[in-house]
């Protein structure tokens, strides 16, 4: 039995079409995948985590999470980033989510994470794992009184 002249035409076109479909709908994944990992380096996920949305400070402190996480397996290493993470001091002034979560004791634990990132920068190799463990301590200090969420996920970084 032969192929009638339009199901010849039928088959290679329908598969054409299927083969395009299939490539837009990985190209759609990829661009997806793409965009998620921007989203991440930027702001930590395309998505807001936060239900209320993504404050300033909500991003911020996602960023100096992960930025945390890096700084832990080159301190493991002992080395340290060359660049100071400037952003990380618009702590003070980065609006949250919810204005009532900044207390009055706020600016005091920033301060202290402030002074204990510029220590960590400043220290030599032999004292990175103590000042990387205090900066890690005034992240949780200030989660316990402010925003306890994140908890878990600041003690995971302690070396």
């Amino acid at each position: 039995m032969g192929l009638s002249l339009r199901n010849k035409f039928f088959i290679p076109t329908f598969l054409l079409f299927f083969v395009f479909f299939l490539e837009q709908c990985s190209n759609k994944s990829e661009q997806q995948s793409a965009e998620k990992i921007v989203g991440d380096s930027a702001s930590c996920t395309k998505k807001p985590v936060n239900p209320n949305g993504d404050s300033e400070l909500s991003v911020l402190m996602r960023t100096m999470l992960h930025s945390s996480e890096s700084m832990k397996e080159l301190i493991k290493k002992g080395d340290l980033p060359k660049e100071f993470p400037e952003a990380f001091l618009k702590i003070h002034s980065a609006k949250p989510t919810d204005s009532e979560t900044k207390k009055a004791s706020f600016d005091g634990f920033a301060n202290n994470y402030i002074d204990n990132l510029h220590a960590l920068y400043n220290s030599p190799k032999a004292d990175l794992t103590k000042h990387y463990n205090a900066l890690i301590t005034a992240c949780a200090n200030c989660h316990t009184d402010h925003c306890p969420g994140p908890l878990k996920a600041i003690n995971k970084l302690k070396i």
